[in-house]
């Protein structure tokens, strides 16, 4: 669907006024986002006129607009996505944080960066950490359970041979795959050298 069709886009900007006026609705978190942004083509455009027009609509003017700032077909536009009225899920927070509370190397600064706001993926789109929805799990990847109990995915019984979701997890299982009631695998055994427990 070309979202940027004037008919596409006078629809999208009608249910989401509705949802806001007659549903109370306060804000709205668009998934995969990015494909909002393309044109009939699959380009990615500079000033998506929907994006720009969900931005700027005197109705919407007071609702939340968070993006997940991705899409299916490799945009990943986090730190750069539309309007600094859009806030975006900042997928860079989750990775680092989940890549430094497992103990990788040369994490530090990346940390602390994601701590004190994120500046250096924001600050040229003008936004500030304000425009950052920091997260470590969603709906989509592992839970907060799956991240600390399996170092990889078994999604076996679905039928698709585990070939399904990210591998990139930065996941830890601290010596036991999977659920266990041994607590010599917990992290506050396994890394009493970097945490308080």
């Amino acid at each position: 669907m070309n979202a940027n069709h004037p008919v596409v886009r006078d629809h999208i900007l009608s249910a989401l006024r509705y949802w806001m006026v007659e549903m109370h609705v306060d804000g709205f978190r668009f998934d995969l986002a990015s494909v909002l942004g393309r044109n009939s083509r699959g380009k990615l455009l500079a000033n998506a006129p929907l994006l720009e027009r969900i931005a700027e609509d005197p109705i919407l003017r007071d609702v939340k607009l968070i993006a997940e700032a991705w899409d299916a077909a490799g945009a990943y536009e986090v730190g750069s996505f539309s309007e600094r009225r859009w806030a975006e899920w900042n997928g860079r927070y989750r990775d680092d944080v989940r890549r430094f509370w497992r103990g990788d190397d040369g994490m530090l600064g990346a940390f602390a960066s994601r701590l004190c706001g994120s500046a250096d993926i924001y600050t040229k789109s003008g936004k500030g950490p304000e425009g950052s929805i920091n997260f470590i799990t969603c709906h989509d990847g592992f839970t907060l359970n799956d991240l600390v109990s399996y170092r990889d995915k078994h999604n076996d019984a679905n039928g698709e041979n585990n070939h399904d979701g990210t591998n990139a997890n930065f996941s830890q299982n601290f010596g036991a795959e999977g659920a266990t009631m041994d607590s010599g695998s917990s992290p506050c055994v396994k890394a009493r050298s970097r945490t308080s427990c």
